[in-house]
């Protein structure tokens, strides 16, 4: 699993010394390009273009090198991979990932890992509880992969219905020992999901299963899960974990649209009010620069041109010239969205990649945008 703790690793690692390879390869093997190890010459294809592009460098053919050795010797298991290679720090990985991403190379200072950040953002870890009055399965999705983690039975007695005033009298008794039943299996519900909690924490939660039983579980939530209660759904027992995962993406999707939409709300606020909140790419590199930004915000696939101080370091709107805070030479600066999203994580920010409609409000006010600590 590629986790936030596996990029933190790596973008650790590689900034210490020397350049890295990077390199994202569409893997899916339910496309016929990428059947019979067509991904394999995908990736000698990219690796041949990066090269030709850099000119003669030793390090780059060994980093390319030992990059094809991982494709070659991968099985195929996802949607897409993701390669980091850096020769000096002996960092040399593959991962793969259920979800698709953009095929794409990169040879630069550090890792290029944001569209794994992207991607992470829009998908928060979920636990999903798909039960019944007798039985319980308890899941976690993120990055597009399901895991099950519990399947537990209760032995819960049925409701009977009684004919005569006798059996009236035994049927209330029994109805009062089948409820205490189903509130004895939610709380083993809610133990089981308290101990995944603490394995690995997550972000949203989704109740799905028969209505009486999800709504048994509402109840006994305790707040700090109520907290993280997304929506109770209706879904049978013996779904697969393709229909749980479908029911599960749609929500997903919804909740992270609504999410980045009242984000970028409160962004269009704070900037009608003149209040925290600058928008516009050259306000944005300003405010990064003077380490003032709580939250960056910008448009899925946001692409501009922008420069670094080689002297001072600062970001710049422009790929040369003098810069505005020393005099010094600007010059041109790759991946400058990475850049930027790296430098606003460094200093304690969050950074928001938005999509959908929230995206069509922020593009009104220059595609990117950021609330300030101050």
């Amino acid at each position: 699993m590629l986790g936030r703790g596996v990029l933190s690793r790596l973008h650790t690692l590689t900034q210490e010394e020397g350049l890295t390879l990077t390199m994202y390869l569409d893997i899916d093997q339910n496309k016929q390009v990428n059947r019979k190890r067509g991904f394999a010459v995908q990736a000698e294809a990219m690796l041949k273009g990066l090269k030709a592009e850099h000119g003669p460098d030793r390090k780059l053919a060994d980093a390319s090198r030992r990059a094809l050795d991982l494709v070659k010797k991968m099985k195929p298991k996802a949607v897409s991979a993701l390669v980091v290679v850096n020769l000096p720090t002996k960092t040399a990985e593959l991962h793969q990932l259920q979800v698709p991403l953009a095929a794409s190379v990169h040879w630069r200072q550090g890792a290029f890992l944001r569209p794994i950040v992207e991607a992470m953002d829009e998908h928060e870890r979920y636990a999903v509880v798909l039960t019944s009055t007798q039985r319980a399965r308890i899941f976690t999705v993120t990055m597009g992969e399901l895991t099950e983690h519990e399947d537990l039975i209760s032995e819960t007695g049925r409701r009977t219905k009684a004919t005569g005033s006798d059996q009236w009298r035994a049927e209330k008794r029994h109805d009062r020992r089948h409820d205490e039943e189903v509130t004895l299996h939610a709380k083993r519900v809610l133990d089981a999901l308290r101990d995944l909690s603490i394995r690995g924490p997550f972000d949203r939660l989704i109740l799905a299963g028969t209505p009486k039983a999800t709504a048994q579980l509402e109840r006994l939530l305790p707040r700090r899960l109520q907290g993280k209660l997304v929506r109770s759904i209706t879904m049978p027992m013996t779904a697969s974990t393709k229909e749980v995962m479908a029911g599960i993406l749609k929500i997903q999707e919804r909740m992270e649209r609504d999410q980045e939409r009242s984000i970028v709300d409160g962004v269009l606020a704070e900037l009608h009010d003149r209040g925290k909140a600058v928008a516009g790419f050259a306000a944005v590199l300003d405010a990064v620069n003077q380490g003032r930004v709580w939250t960056l915000v910008y448009g899925k696939g946001f692409k501009i041109k922008a420069g670094v101080c080689g002297d001072c370091k600062a970001f710049s709107p422009h790929s040369n010239g003098p810069c505005v805070y020393c005099g010094g030479d600007v010059k041109p600066m790759p991946q400058p969205v990475d850049r930027l999203s790296q430098s606003v994580l460094e200093m304690g920010g969050r950074v928001e990649v938005v999509d959908g409609p929230a995206r069509t409000a922020l593009a009104k006010k220059g595609d990117i945008a950021v609330l300030l600590r101050y």
